[in-house]
């Protein structure tokens, strides 16, 4: 994992650039087939956003000195923030929302770039956030995506 505040970015970047792959030339009908469960590429890219929103949000937060979550939520119930994320893409074009996760990732890099060198470091909360927002998500579910594309299920 990386440690540094570049090599968090670069890494971020890679593991996107891996995400971006396994969706590559999908049709809207491939992109909206369940591969996970009930879940299609376009409730995956979703639940991605919302996370990648709330991230952001955060390390804004982080940049003003304050703590990264917001008063009176609660980000570790996961499976709720996925299930919520996920169900508010319904309906939504997923060639549309790969291009809004694209600005999003770049959004969550820009407020990453606004903090102090010392934020980061092995353990220290911008590195499991980016982790857990984007390189953990990206690195999850591309592999997943590829193995449903192999598969024949897209």
């Amino acid at each position: 994992m990386a440690d540094d505040k570049q090599a968090v970015i670069e890494d971020i970047r890679a593991a996107y650039q891996e995400y971006e792959a396994a969706v590559q030339g999908l049709s809207e009908e491939q992109l909206t087939k369940p591969v996970l469960g009930d879940w299609s590429i376009r409730e995956i890219t979703g639940h991605m956003i919302g996370w990648q929103e709330q991230m952001t949000d955060g390390f804004t937060r982080m940049g003003r000195g304050e703590r990264p979550q917001p008063d009176g939520a609660n980000w570790t119930d996961v499976q709720a923030w996925n299930d919520t994320f996920a169900a508010g893409v319904e309906g939504k074009e997923a060639t549309a929302l790969l291009k809004d996760l694209d600005s999003r990732v770049e959004a969550m890099i820009a407020a990453l770039q606004t903090l102090p060198e010392d934020r980061f470091g092995e353990g220290k909360t911008a590195n499991r956030m980016a982790a857990a927002a984007a390189t953990g998500h990206f690195r999850e579910h591309a592999p997943e995506i590829q193995e449903a594309r192999n598969a024949g299920k897209l």
